[in-house]
């Protein structure tokens, strides 16, 4: 026979742990990328209620009040909880400041794609490249080539950078080039790390080909 107050208990303690698990859900939902967005039109805008596509001839804004990552844009369709493509954009975020012709976010996957006349640029760096991918959930920056990159000078076929620490790794064919040194990839194509810190309160660059593991581990998801 089982003891009442026993069975009470075991109730409390099932109720605490499902307001604990809800609460931290919703925590969860509310903290992720691109999940609080609000639309500022800058002209009027048309809503397709049979596709549930909202346009914005004129363009706008867009502002993610979680993370502060905010876009502008000539102009922008979107769908309500899905997807928003902008033409002739600038974003920024915790990554830097992002202008590309065309630029894609999947707002539940929280991830960001650019193309035609890309560049990023954050303190200490400058890349153009043919497109990018950004995954805002894990904050790390994909692109793709040829990708050129300032102050650092370099090249490569594709580069990675984690946009918490600031540290980029060339993939591919790569060239880098600071004062005297130029370093070049082997014949079929090779990793340089660039490890970001301060010199003399100044962002600065040190290349080195043996890559560390905990850049690996970053860009693990990358590297497959």
């Amino acid at each position: 026979m089982r003891c009442p107050s026993r069975l009470a208990g075991v109730r409390a303690l099932l109720g605490v742990l499902l307001i604990v698990l809800v609460v931290g859900g919703q925590a969860l939902a509310e903290t992720a990328p691109f999940a609080a967005l609000t639309v500022t039109p800058a002209g009027p805008q048309r809503y397709d209620i049979t596709t549930g596509v909202t346009t914005l001839p004129q363009g706008g804004t867009v502002v993610d009040q979680d993370t502060g990552v905010t876009l502008k844009a000539a102009s922008l369709q979107y769908v309500e909880g899905a997807t928003i493509d902008a033409k002739d954009a600038s974003v920024t975020g915790s990554f830097g400041r992002l202008t590309a012709t065309s630029i894609h976010i999947d707002v539940p996957a929280a991830t960001l794609r650019a193309s035609g006349d890309l560049q990023l640029v954050r303190d200490g760096l400058t890349v153009q490249a043919d497109a990018l991918r950004y995954d805002a959930g894990r904050e790390v920056v994909d692109f793709t080539g040829p990708v050129r990159g300032a102050s650092p000078d370099f090249q490569a076929d594709r580069v990675l950078l984690d946009a918490r620490s600031g540290d980029v790794l060339l993939l591919g064919q790569y060239r880098f080039s600071e004062g005297a040194l130029t370093l070049t990839s082997p014949t079929g194509g090779g990793r340089l790390e660039l490890h970001l810190h301060q010199a003399g309160g100044k962002p600065v660059y040190d290349a080195a080909t043996e890559i560390s593991p905990a850049l690996l581990a970053r860009f693990s998801a990358e590297l497959r």
